[in-house]
Parts: structure tokens; C-alpha cells; sequence
């Protein structure tokens, strides 16, 4: 298998994952305090600079990889003037640095779309310098509410602050176990792969690294029935990419009939709210 690329994404990445403003500041706060004292900082899955961007405005050097040249070229659209850092269009599992050129390396939801991710972190520890940190986090301590079976853990919805008044709050929308159902009658139902939680990542870097989670940064965000069905029938987000178009209008129909039984406007809205959570594997000295 190889890892998965995002060119298909690239024109509507932005659109579709971006975070809350509030959670995106906390985040970047976060993340800033941490590489700061770990620079040159390298993202890899840097996509289209969500993360990059605002810790290079932030004052972090940064550098970064990514295996789909359109999501480098959006991030390039994105930078006032173009690209504020060195880019390479690279595999992590082949990472075109030197040994120890890097204070830390970023990883945010990436390790889970590579099957060789041991590999990637192998790379990650090798252009680390001594004392540096692999910074990741992973889909089980960030999956979106309301995702089917073998959904990769990408912030689903729209990225709205919460506060809205007379909004039910849950981190599981009502409209979660339906779609789930709907995705597994049509067969959509994918066998993950990568490192799926924190926990594989210690595991594998015993004795070479030690790892402490980061404090989790709250995502609240107000979303629809109406887009989350379209999400599905769209096939935007990277666990569906597997199905065919067949299988995703498929579900998205089970669901929209779903709703009419159960009475749920498509409009109605719903707040959901989960966290980000990032751990760093700080390396031996």
C-alpha cells in the first residue's frame, strides 16, 4: 500500500478542514511554546500550510514535505509571495534531509495515512537532531463526530466556533450511528492502517524516545445533517476514498431516508465538540 495522497483534496482541502479561529490560535499558541526551542521545525504532510503557515508567522523556522504536488502548490497560494520556506515534494518514508538537520519534526494526522509508518518514524528520528521531538497526533484522540467505520480522523464539518443559543453539545452527533449503518450496507468500511493512536508510536520508540501528550486543545464546531450527508456523497474527505461513487450515493441516500423516518431536518443544527490532541516523542540526548 502506499501512503495516501491528497491531490484530489487539493482545491477544497482548505474549505473542508479548516479549524475554528479560536481553536486554530489556541493550537498554534501550543505548538509554537513547544518547537520553539526545537528549530528548524519539519512538517511533514504539510499540505497546504494549515499548520505552517501560522507557526512561520509565529516565528518558528519552518521547512516542508508532502507527497501531492497540488497541495504544495495551494500552499504555495496561500503564502503572501509564495512559498516562505523550503518545500520538497517527498515521501516521509524518504525524507531528502541530512541526518540531524532538524530540532523537531510535525506530524498532524499524517503517521496514520502511511502503512509504512515505522519507516516515517525511523526517517523522522534520523534528520532529528540529539534531544529533538517528533511532535503527531493520530485519528483515535481526534475523530470527528459523526464518522462512519474506517474514517481517518479529518475535523469533518464546518469550522464554526460554538456559542450558538439552544444548540444540543455532544461529541457524538445524533446522527452518528445511522451513518456509520448506512457506510457498512454499502460495503464502505476500510481496515485502517498506520500508526492508529499515540500508544504505537511509544511502543515503537521505547528506549529511543519518551512520550508526553500535549494539553488537549477543544474544537467546538456547529454542523448539519444536511452537510454531513453531503460530505459522504461527495466523497470528501480521504477514508472514502477507497468506494466507488456508487457506494458513497448510496449511503448518502440510506441516511436522508433515515432522516425523513426519524424526523430530522437536514437543516437542523448541531454542535459538536471534540479536541485536538498532540504528543511529543521527545528523543534520548
Amino acid at each position: 500500500m502506499e501512503s495516501v495522497n491528497f491531490d484530489r483534496a487539493a482545491g477544497y482541502y482548505d474549505a473542508t478542514r479548516a479549524l475554528p479561529a479560536t481553536t486554530m490560535a489556541q493550537l498554534t499558541g501550543l505548538l509554537a511554546a513547544e518547537l520553539a526551542g526545537r528549530q528548524p521545525c519539519l512538517e511533514i504532510g504539510v499540505g497546504t500550510g494549515r499548520f505552517a503557515l501560522p507557526l512561520r508567522e509565529a516565528g518558528i523556522a519552518m521547512a516542508g514535505t508532502d507527497i501531492s504536488g497540488a497541495m504544495l502548490r495551494r500552499l504555495a497560494a496561500n503564502a503572501p509571495g509564495g512559498s516562505p520556506f523550503p518545500l520538497a515534494q517527498a515521501d516521509a518514508t524518504r525524507l531528502p534531509f541530512a541526518a540531524g538537520t532538524f530540532g523537531s519534526v510535525l506530524a498532524v494526522h499524517v503517521l496514520h495515512l502511511i502503512p509504512d509508518w515505522r519507516v516515517a518514524v525511523d526517517e523522522a528520528v534520523r534528520v532529528l537532531r540529539p534531544g529533538g521531538a517528533l511532535v503527531a497526533s493520530f485519528p483515535t484522540d481526534n475523530r470527528a463526530a459523526g464518522e462512519p467505520d474506517g474514517a481517518t480522523g479529518e475535523t469533518a464539518g464546518p469550522a464554526s466556533d460554538a456559542g450558538a443559543a439552544g444548540l444540543s453539545r455532544d461529541a457524538v452527533a445524533p446522527w452518528a450511528g445511522a451513518m456509520r449503518a448506512a457506510a457498512r450496507r454499502q460495503g464502505m468500511v476500510g481496515k485502517p492502517f498506520g500508526a492508529q493512536a499515540p500508544s504505537a508510536v511509544a511502543d515503537y520508540l521505547a528506549g529511543r524516545a519518551a512520550a508526553r501528550e500535549l494539553s488537549p486543545v477543544p474544537v467546538r464546531a456547529v454542523w448539519t445533517l444536511g452537510e454531513a450527508i453531503d460530505h459522504l456523497e461527495r466523497q470528501l474527505f480521504s477514508w472514502s476514498w477507497p468506494f466507488t461513487p456508487a457506494q458513497a450515493k448510496a449511503a448518502a441516500g440510506d441516511v436522508r431516508a433515515w432522516a425523513g423516518g426519524a424526523g430530522l431536518p437536514l437543516e437542523a443544527a448541531h454542535e459538536t465538540e471534540t479536541a485536538v490532541r498532540c504528543w511529543a516523542f521527545e528523543l534520548r540526548r
